[in-house]
């Protein structure tokens, strides 16, 4: 730890990682990674029933520390007892259950930030952000609680994360620890209680510079959609609506890369629609970049994002995106008419299928579009997300030297 001797002490902290390729996973390797580059010392602390390693490259000059441990605390023990007993009441067996999953984690943490004393924690979503919040209350370390989702669905839905009740209600009150709340977007920032807003900081992600490359003059009749298999993808629309253009369009093809919950479902109905020339699930792809090359059309039917990543990557490399007008995390910057086509998810009509009609119907305006569409996402960029982060981080540490 010499060459970090005088260097700032960062501690990156997620709830699981080994061997995860989520969006928040790259981000939480990612920003490691920009940290280090910075001159920074960075542990990334993390808690995982296994040691698998992250998928995402963690340079090696960060510290990787897993904080799981098959032991149980006496709060862990004494929970255990509680949830067993008849006459406790539902309020007393979820804190009970939020105890079980929680506190070793907790307090594991919470000796390792009175033992290292980093100068301040980043945690990456709700999950991580109550434990961190609540570890870090009463020492020397400040907290950043990042969210990468919209927060009205990462606090608010009963849905998200862990359903227990309490887990909702102090996933919201630990904010008051923080010393900065991140969100994606200035407009997410709306969300949150008038004492906490001074504290809201929008640091936008950004798009690789892997993705700067030229991208082919005349592209395939290829519609790409690119993320996780799952429910909020909304992909089980995009196939439904690709059912009604098939036959109009038989030298055109879908497809889908990611993988998810939703995988199997999605075969099944891809067989029982009759689909299997022209949409296809192209599984986990690491080179993309060659994917965003060739597609005419990038369709993401999302119904919330935090950060769209994947559109902001299609737009970057000039392939318009047809996405639904009110889907947070895209329509921050997915502009109809301008640079894609922004549907109305409640329009009577599959307002998708037609989007998808109309831009495989004219070459014109999907090339018009594609030439918008890399200016559109010029702001997202690694080094203003470097000196965003940078900034943030010497604000808040200003005193710790």
């Amino acid at each position: 730890m010499k060459e970090f001797k005088n260097a700032k002490h960062i501690a990156l902290v997620i709830r699981q990682l080994g061997g995860r390729s989520g969006g928040a996973e790259r981000i939480y390797c990612e920003l490691a990674n920009v940290l280090i580059e910075s001159g920074y010392r960075v542990t990334c602390l993390h808690f995982d029933t296994k040691d698998t390693p992250p998928f995402y490259p963690i340079s090696p000059k960060a510290e990787l520390i897993n904080l799981y441990g098959k032991t149980n605390t006496k709060k862990q023990r004494r929970a255990m007892l509680t949830q067993r007993l008849p006459f406790v009441s539902t309020d007393a067996k979820n804190r009970a259950l939020w105890d079980q999953k929680n506190d070793f984690f907790l307090s594991q943490l919470r000796e390792y930030f009175l033992f290292a004393k980093p100068v301040l924690a980043i945690s990456l979503m709700p999950p991580a952000n109550t434990v961190t919040l609540l570890a870090a209350a009463g020492t020397s370390v400040k907290v950043v609680a990042t969210n990468h989702n919209v927060p009205k669905e990462d606090y608010e839905s009963p849905h998200r994360w862990d359903p227990n009740p309490v887990d909702r209600k102090l996933r919201r009150d630990v904010l008051d620890y923080a010393a900065a709340i991140h969100v994606l977007f200035p407009s997410f920032g709306d969300w949150f209680p008038a004492h906490l807003k001074e504290r809201v900081v929008a640091i936008p992600n950004y798009v690789s510079p892997e993705f700067a490359r030229r991208p082919k003059a005349v592209r395939d009749k290829l519609i790409l959609a690119v993320g996780r298999l799952a429910e909020v993808k909304n992909y089980t629309q995009l196939l439904r609506s690709w059912a009604t253009l098939a036959n109009d369009f038989p030298d055109w093809k879908v497809i889908v890369y990611g993988t998810g919950p939703q995988q199997r479902e999605l075969k099944e109905e891809i067989v029982k629609l009759g689909l299997t020339k022209s949409f296809e699930l192209g599984g986990h792809r690491s080179d993309l970049g060659r994917e965003y090359d060739r597609a005419a059309i990038f369709c993401h039917p999302a119904h919330f994002e935090g950060f769209g990543l994947s559109p902001a990557e299609a737009l970057h490399m000039s392939v318009p995106v047809v996405s639904y007008a009110d889907c947070p995390g895209v329509n921050q910057f997915v502009k109809d008419g301008y640079n894609g086509l922004a549907v109305e998810r409640n329009g009577g009509d599959d307002g998708l299928a037609k989007a998808l009609r109309r831009l495989m119907e004219d070459q014109t305006l999907r090339e018009s579009l594609s030439r918008n569409a890399p200016e559109s996402v010029s702001e997202f960029t690694l080094d203003r997300y470097r000196a965003n982060w940078v900034n943030l981080i010497e604000t808040l540490t200003e005193r710790a030297n």
